[in-house]
């Protein structure tokens, strides 16, 4: 009771947002269809909760906490569509009070405007209803840049040992902690540079022409500080800068994850890495990092060394190898499988958007963070060398210009560009008020009407983000009118799935499910007929597998029509739409000639305003066969959406 009561006003209407958010995340979480990624990751947490069979990591579906996270669900609440997305709208909640860690340079204002942001961005607010890694991996890289600001302030230890948390999850959770890192190790180098002159007393242009020699080097000086004293004592270096104690938090703990980079100058030299080549190479590329982060340690600091690598190791180590039950293949997996994976499917390139993708994505759904926060990122940064904006600047840009860089652009990637985006707008606006406030009757009245036609502005921009929100989040979560929601399973699965339960319950061990598992349609599928007897078959094994007796046929128009035996003993059938995706084609062709005449903004401003109708989303059709004389409650019950164009 003591710690509730000296929480603060602020703290508490930050708790109170989250409460809101918490509401929002958890509101008909299941009305949406499970998408093809979810039933993957709710297929196998299930197998993982019943230990049947045992969870092994694969970087196909990212780091092993989701499943984990989504296996002690399982195991407590039980399994459904509902509790498969439990874990992330907790830690989408979670991820709400992050502001708290920077209220002492947001102020109270900013902090509950940050909370807001993250409570009600629409992509965030999607993706929290959405059983993915992503949500999790914001939460982690929220924690972590939280971590080395704070350290930076105070250089208190427990700060290097969030930071040491927020990476093993991070690695632990997806990919894209590689990118964090580089944007991160690049910051702080930047900053190690700053404060090493500073040390100095380097001033003006000298400043400008040390700096540049010095930053190709900085990180090379921190890493073996004991061992230069006697160059530091000629360069007037006299301690280490606590960004030096996070560049080598950072480098430390990264370092041995970058094993499998090891292939990249092998490959240009035309060198083939598979087979044992590979094995030894692993082997060897491990050991040696491992061993290089173990020596920067101990002439950093024996003891926070061992601290860090003990929380990062104590985390990552269980989780990958599964609480040690797959101890060699998890340890593969983590120091050299995940990566290795995904460098190679940076060529796969999948998703195939466009160099623009996010400059279009960005303004259709975070407009109300985007423009105060690309506001504020040339008034607090250029004109006022604010250094939490400049630091928040530098984490949304590097993040924008390494997910535009990378192979992969998907719809859910926007989680991890709202989410600086939100810090930076809310510490602009509250910045803003801060200096109109000081003005006081200082302040003219062409600046009192500009401040009031800001708000204006900002409440506009506010009921537009919310009604995007609501309208993707609630209106058609499985309907890809817009962007947003990509490829997604239609309506049509979990109702017709509801028929096959109930049919099985009649009949039980007298129907034979089967389904084509052409085109990867055995997803999700596998999800929501778990509980039951299904045969999956190729095309060709289809009739095979049913048998001559009751069956539940759910195949591919293509496999039906090239066996009439199957419709002349089963029926006509039900056509379905099995998933559905946004149509990309216009803007996929646009060239950089339409984006410069504006053609491409014409249509986009369009889009916005309409979104498009449903008879235009392009579909993968199926058809579900059923014995004879079958009645339900539900066939040709629920909501049949417009058939869209193939």
């Amino acid at each position: 009771m003591n710690v509730l009561g000296r929480l603060s006003r602020v703290t508490w209407i930050v708790i109170a947002i989250a409460v809101v958010a918490l509401g929002m995340r958890l509101w008909e979480l299941d009305v949406k269809a499970i998408h093809h990624d979810e039933s993957l990751h709710a297929t196998y947490s299930w197998y993982f909760e019943r230990a049947a069979p045992l969870y092994k990591h694969d970087p196909l579906m990212h780091g092993p906490v989701q499943f984990h996270a989504m296996a002690a669900v399982f195991k407590v609440f039980g399994n459904n569509d509902f509790t498969a997305r439990v874990p992330t709208a907790l830690l989408g909640t979670a991820l709400v009070l992050t502001p708290l860690l920077f209220r002492k340079w947001m102020g109270g204002l900013g902090t509950v405007l940050g909370a807001v942001f993250l409570a009600m961005s629409p992509s965030l607010l999607y993706y929290a209803r959405f059983a993915r890694e992503d949500i999790y991996a914001a939460l982690w890289t929220a924690l972590i840049f939280a971590a080395v600001w704070r350290y930076r302030d105070d250089g208190q230890e427990r700060w290097l040992a969030l930071l040491a948390v927020g990476l093993a999850l991070g690695f632990a959770t997806k990919e894209s902690i590689y990118l964090t890192c580089a944007i991160l190790l690049l910051y702080c180098n930047f900053t190690l540079t700053l404060a090493l002159l500073d040390q100095r007393g380097t001033r003006g242009l000298a400043r400008l022409v040390e700096g540049a020699r010095l930053f190709p080097f900085a990180w090379a000086l921190a890493a073996l500080w004991g061992a230069f004293e006697p160059l530091r004592e000629r360069l007037r270096f006299s301690s280490l800068p606590r960004e030096g104690d996070l560049l080598i938090t950072i480098g430390i703990l990264t370092l041995p994850q970058l094993a499998a980079g090891t292939q990249l100058p092998l490959a240009a030299l035309g060198v083939v890495v598979d087979g044992e080549v590979e094995r030894w190479l692993s082997v060897a590329a491990v050991s040696v990092l491992l061993g290089g982060a173990m020596v920067v340690g101990m002439f950093w600091d024996v003891r926070r060394w061992l601290i860090v690598a003990g929380i990062f190791y104590a985390i990552t180590i269980p989780l990958f190898t599964t609480g040690f039950t797959n101890f060699r293949g998890g340890l593969t997996s983590d120091f050299w499988g995940a990566l290795d994976y995904w460098i190679a499917q940076q060529e796969v390139r999948r998703g195939e958007q466009p160099w623009f993708y996010y400059f279009m994505m960005l303004p259709l759904y975070e407009f109300l963070t985007l423009i105060p926060a690309t506001i504020g990122a040339y008034w607090l940064v250029v004109w006022r060398d604010h250094r939490l904006a400049t630091f928040l600047t530098w984490w949304a840009i590097g993040t924008f210009l390494a997910l535009s860089y990378a192979g992969e652009k998907m719809p859910w990637l926007l989680v991890h560009l709202a989410l600086p985006l939100a810090f930076l707008a809310a510490l602009t606006i509250h910045e803003a008020y801060v200096a109109v406030r000081a003005s006081g009757a200082h302040l003219g009245v062409a600046m009192r009407v500009a401040a009031a036609n800001a708000a204006v502005v900002l409440v506009l921009l506010a009921a537009g983000s919310v009604r995007t929100a609501v309208d993707v989040t609630y209106g058609h979560p499985d309907t890809p009118i817009e962007p947003l929601i990509y490829t997604q399973t239609s309506p049509d699965v979990p109702r017709i799935a509801r028929q096959i339960h109930e049919l099985y319950a009649q009949k039980q061990q007298q129907l034979v499910i089967v389904v084509d598992d052409s085109e990867g349609a055995s997803w999700p599928w596998a999800w929501y007929l778990r509980d039951l007897p299904v045969v999956y078959a190729n095309a060709a094994n289809v009739a095979k597998s049913a048998g001559d007796g009751d069956a539940v046929i759910l195949a591919l128009p293509a496999t039906v029509q090239a066996l009439p035996e199957l419709r002349g003993r089963l029926g006509s059938g039900e056509r379905y739409q099995h998933r559905w995706w946004f149509p990309e084609e216009g803007y996929r062709r646009a060239t950089l000639d339409d984006v410069i005449r504006g053609r491409l903004i014409g249509d986009w401003v369009s889009f916005a305003k309409r979104r498009i109708p449903v008879e235009q989303i392009g579909a993968m059709e199926a058809e579900a066969l059923f014995p004879p004389g079958t009645t339900t409650n539900e066939v040709g019950a629920g909501p049949q959406p417009a058939p869209p164009r193939s």
